[in-house]
């Protein structure tokens, strides 16, 4: 992908199979502005079809235009447009002053994100980021005054684009990345000078462009060889009617033990056998897994009547649970 402030060029992709075009809200809003505009859906379909085979060339997206060689089944080439107006000056002056506003719109844009809220927003400045009905107008070589297959597929194409990234919607409107990020950094406003305020803090661009000279990430941990130790509920006040300490003792360490033994499996870290990942367990049965945690005696008891045995009964119920689960 070449990346310039007016134009961005992005390679063809292969053949996708199994996945839908649009997984992004925003994705999806932009299909709709096709598929609700076009006057033959079965040009929509053939455009799928098209954009699914890979026949789409490289996209080149700059301002107000989005272009790409588009092949047939039986190899003829054609180049396609789609059009999309572009937003004027007192528009984006509009959508700049309102994103400055809140840094989570600037956070969110350098995430790769275009949240709701965003788009609303931007709407009731007066501001329509994404396209609506009869928005995306079309031209291709093949000679079609509405959109055709080739247009549909590049369409559906620039769809799997927006998934990525909302910057190319922007683009479309008139706005590159850098230029946009560098209209807003002059409209953020500056963190204050008085020692006292607290109101102040770091600008979400200049700690986005920081990124590359931060220490880096912790190592892994070392791997606990056992799970951790809850918390002890013994204090000096009375437990509430109803509550049972010693039993929520050992309830958190059986399930952190559990969660240990998850872990280990889901890191490839277990010593083998069976899974202790348990599917939907009846109560009874629940009772004798928690059983063969080696509860304290008062807890045991209740465990025992829990799963309706006597206590030599839900020994040999535990045992059965730790050989087989």
């Amino acid at each position: 992908m070449t990346d310039r402030d007016e134009e961005r060029t992005f390679g063809a992709l292969p053949p996708t199979r199994g996945r839908s075009f649009a997984q992004t809200w925003w994705g999806r809003a932009w299909l709709r502005a096709l598929e609700d505009a076009a006057l033959d859906s079965g040009q929509v379909k053939t455009g799928r079809r098209l954009a699914r085979a890979g026949a789409v060339g490289a996209v080149s997206v700059r301002p107000g235009r989005v272009t790409a060689v588009v092949e047939d089944r039986d190899g003829t080439a054609h180049r396609a447009d789609v059009l999309l107006h572009e937003l004027s000056q007192e528009h984006w002056d509009l959508f700049l002053d309102m994103a400055a506003e809140r840094s989570g719109h600037v956070a969110a844009l350098l995430d790769r994100d275009m949240p709701p809220h965003l788009v609303e927003d931007a709407a009731a400045a007066g501001v329509e980021l994404l396209p609506g009905l009869g928005d995306l107008d079309a031209e291709c070589e093949c000679g079609a005054w509405d959109h055709c297959g080739h247009t549909a597929a590049l369409c559906y194409q620039v769809a799997l684009l927006l998934d990525e990234d909302p910057f190319v919607l922007l683009l479309l409107r008139g706005r590159g990345e850098r230029a946009l990020l560098e209209a807003l950094q002059g409209r953020v406003a500056q963190p204050s000078d008085d020692p006292d305020d607290t109101e102040g803090g770091v600008d979400a661009l200049e700690a986005y462009a920081a990124g590359d000279i931060l220490p880096p990430l912790p190592t892994d941990p070392e791997w606990p060889e056992q799970p951790g130790t809850p918390p002890s509920l013994e204090t000096e006040g009375t437990p509430a009617a109803g509550v049972d300490p010693v039993a929520l003792e050992f309830i958190a360490r059986a399930a952190a033990q559990e969660a240990h033994l998850l872990l280990a499996e889901a890191l490839g870290r277990a010593p083998g056998g069976r899974s202790t990942a348990p599917e939907a367990l009846s109560l009874v049965q629940d009772a004798v897994r928690l059983a063969a945690c080696d509860p304290p005696e008062g807890v045991a008891e209740r465990l025992a009547g829990g799963s309706c045995r006597e206590r030599e009964e839900l020994a040999l119920a535990v045992r059965a649970w730790q050989y087989g689960g």
